[in-house]
């Protein structure tokens, strides 16, 4: 969920990539869209994004008074309003709150506990900031919702939300975290489930909902930048009034009129600012249709709701269709976006199915598809692999989740679809999201279902991720088109590059993404090709990088799969792409063959003449070392060898030993030609968005003559089979 702002701080972060930064690149760049997106859709965005400047200008989207608001609503005073909101929303649930907190305990030990102590963390201020803790409280209490705790500095709360005064040192991001209203989730669980502390974490819940709005006003500050921050938050406070729901207990009436009115002001609000207006509307429309549909649920009898209910619905059956492929991959040109697609596409699923309404088979098959999809791509820990951008976006807020965390998703979309070939492993240990979602009945039958078969390799050439698999041994390729379209507002300069799982731990990784609009520089370093586990030629990118322009990849290199196959002894699978045969005349073609031993990668570059070669192996290990290889592993390399028919013999006085904890250790040895000689040195990578720590690399450059090949085998050395290294 990349940042979405309109003006001032907030546009620093914005993921609209069809507004050009100048105009020396605009020219160039609407050349391309034309390319991609007919000619009277642009001029349509253009028109539709003027008209709706103006309007806003005109008519700025409101909270209504509380007088008009209770008016409206038939509600003589805010008490009477509390006993409406009590009535849950957008429907009753079949269970109790006693129900839950059982089927919890069976089938989730140690998870109540979590629950709570994550609320009382709410209550205390102590929320998680992109993976960092921080004391969020101000001094009188309540939140610092203007500040950026990572990097030391506020956003301006009085200013315009479209003229905020520039913060170029700030991530808005970080920010914003603090507004999505998962703290209110996690208090709303804590009340439900704590018999001693529930009224105190229901107070917390008021008082922080009632501190946002009164820090907050409509068109003030950072949080009224972005439509799909606004979304989500109304999401996250409709899951956390439905929650609270569960108590039987009306809600504190202050809480009712202050709810009701941010809900009423973020329905107008996402309406007026609503995402559509670009030339390949992607994962913010979709955020913005949630979001209009929760305030629409979340307050039924409100006169705009039946609007916002048919617009939003509508709007993601089409959204659906056009950015999920016919092969469950998502458009993005992100297996992290797979994720973030996901758990939207399942929240309006929730929401139409509360309000009696449909949403086609259309709709299901493209989100049965999506699920398959994410199914193939987990690696065996449940990890996702990171390829392209990465900023943790998370919808789902009833239980915390890693940035690559997905295992959670497939008991979700095995009860969500009745489909227990989704599963891959017995017992309900990760579904605490069904748990509080879908309730303790569909929890038991997640405990009950029969798993389906073990995931296999898989091809996904609409998406461009592709997975071998073999016993131990995973990796993930990116090989495809670029996503949006081919826009690419995701996607890296990662053509062939991998992330190679051994027994569930990430080995090879992808660098990540530590920043967004903060720092437009990083952020390209983080993208280029040098960055990831692919060869660089002649120093080039696969694709230019646009100054200016962050959101932007357009599709250059023509990356694709050019065979695939299951073989007794290995799968294989090898791509290529032309990114670099305009200025170089080369092309990269790369095989890899994995095998229960390990995984054999040959790149090529096919052209003629001296090139600089540069390959590169980013691992996410700081304790990786050169060593040489001993007479038993050198037998074993051979034998993988044979798989890729390598006709110069593996070198014997070079390879690097990485460790893999309680896996072993996999052990990276070459055959490459003369002069090419591993040299292993300090890297960066991001784990999460902003969440930059200590990696290492190994990299392999220097002239060579072209054609050429140079082979990278990976032999997994099992903890038991630990030999002693000469």
């Amino acid at each position: 969920m990349a940042a979405s702002g309109r003006g001032g701080a907030g546009a620093r972060g914005s993921e609209r990539a069809d507004v050009p930064p100048d105009e020396t690149m605009a020219i160039g760049y609407y050349g391309f869209l034309a390319t991609r997106v007919a000619p009277q859709r642009l001029l349509a965005t253009a028109a539709r994004r003027a008209v709706r400047g103006a309007w806003n200008r005109l008519a700025p989207p409101l909270a209504p008074p509380p007088e008009r608001l209770l008016a409206v609503l038939g509600c003589d005073a805010p008490p009477a309003l509390a006993t409406l909101l009590a009535r849950p929303r957008p429907a009753r649930p079949a269970w109790t709150a006693g129900a839950l907190r059982r089927a919890l305990e069976r089938h989730a030990p140690g998870e109540v506990a979590r629950t709570v102590a994550r609320a009382d963390a709410a209550a205390e201020g102590r929320l998680t900031v992109y993976g960092r803790v921080v004391d969020a409280r101000r001094a009188d209490g309540g939140l610092d919702w203007q500040r950026d705790f990572v990097h030391g500095g506020w956003f301006v709360g009085w200013a315009p939300s479209g003229a905020l005064p520039p913060a170029p040192e700030l991530d808005v991001k970080m920010a914003w975290a603090l507004a999505r209203g998962e703290q209110w989730v996690a208090l709303a669980q804590g009340a439900v489930l704590d018999p001693r502390h529930g009224d105190d974490l229901a107070a917390a819940l008021a008082t922080s909902v009632q501190d946002f709005v009164r820090a907050n006003p409509v068109g003030h500050g950072v949080h009224w930048t972005s439509a799909m921050e606004a979304a989500i938050r109304a999401w996250n406070l409709t899951v956390a009034l439905w929650i609270l729901s569960f108590r039987r207990r009306e809600p504190d009436p202050a809480l009712a009129v202050d709810a009701v009115r941010l809900l009423v002001a973020t329905g107008r609000f996402v309406l007026a600012h609503l995402e559509d207006d670009t030339a390949v509307p992607n994962n913010h429309l979709v955020t913005d249709w949630v979001g209009l549909l929760a305030c629409a649920g979340a307050l039924p009898e409100w006169p705009e709701a039946p609007r916002w209910r048919a617009l939003a619905v509508d709007g993601l059956r089409r959204a659906i269709a056009e950015q999920v492929n016919e092969d469950g991959t998502s458009f993005e040109g992100s297996v992290a976006y797979q994720r973030f697609s996901l758990e939207l596409y399942v929240a309006g699923l929730l929401l139409a199915h509360a309000a009696r309404t449909g949403l086609g088979r259309g709709y299901a098959r493209r989100l049965a598809g999506l699920f398959g999809a994410t199914r193939a791509l987990l690696s065996s820990s449940g990890e996702l692999p990171q390829l392209g951008d990465n900023d943790s976006g998370h919808v789902l807020a009833v239980a915390a989740r890693g940035a690559t965390e997905g295992g959670y998703l497939l008991p979700l979309g095995a009860a969500l679809l009745r489909d227990p070939s989704l599963l891959v492993r017995p017992g309900a240990g990760d579904a605490v999201e069904v748990a509080w979602l879908l309730g303790p009945a569909a929890l038991e039958w997640v405990a009950g279902a029969r798993p389906g078969p073990a995931p296999r390799s898989a091809v996904f050439r609409d998406g461009g991720f592709h997975a071998l698999r073999r016993g131990p041994v995973e990796a993930f390729v990116s090989c495809g088109p670029n996503g949006q379209r081919g826009i690419g507002g995701h996607n890296h300069n990662d053509k062939l590059a991998l992330e190679l799982f051994v027994a569930g731990v990430r080995a090879v990784c992808d660098p990540g993404m530590p920043v967004y609009g903060r720092d437009p520089a990083l952020r390209d370093a983080f993208r280029s090709t040098r960055a990831h586990a692919t060869a660089v030629v002649d120093g080039l990118e696969q694709a230019p990088l646009v100054p200016g322009r962050i959101f932007a990849l357009p599709e250059a290199a023509g990356a694709r799969v050019v065979a695939f196959s299951s073989g007794e002894e290995a799968d294989h699978l090898a791509g290529e792409h032309r990114g670099f045969v305009p200025r170089a005349g080369v092309v990269h073609r790369r095989e890899l063959w994995a095998a229960e031993a390990g995984l054999v990668a040959v790149d090529r570059i096919l052209g003629r003449g001296t090139h600089a070669i540069e390959l590169r192996w980013p691992l996410a290990s700081t304790r990786a070392r050169l060593r040489r290889v001993t007479g038993a592993e050198a037998a074993a390399l051979a034998r993988l060898a044979l798989l890729a028919r390598l006709r110069r013999p593996v070198d014997p006085e070079h390879a690097v030993e990485v460790p893999l904890g309680g896996a072993g250790r996999l052990l990276v040895a070459f055959a490459c030609p003369a002069g090419l000689v591993p040299e292993l040195g300090p890297a960066l990578r991001a784990r999460g968005y902003g969440e930059l720590e200590d990696a290492s690399a190994i990299l392999l450059a220097g002239p060579v003559a072209c054609p050429a090949a140079l082979a990278t085998l990976f032999l997994h050395l099992p903890a038991e089979e630990r030999s002693p290294t000469s």
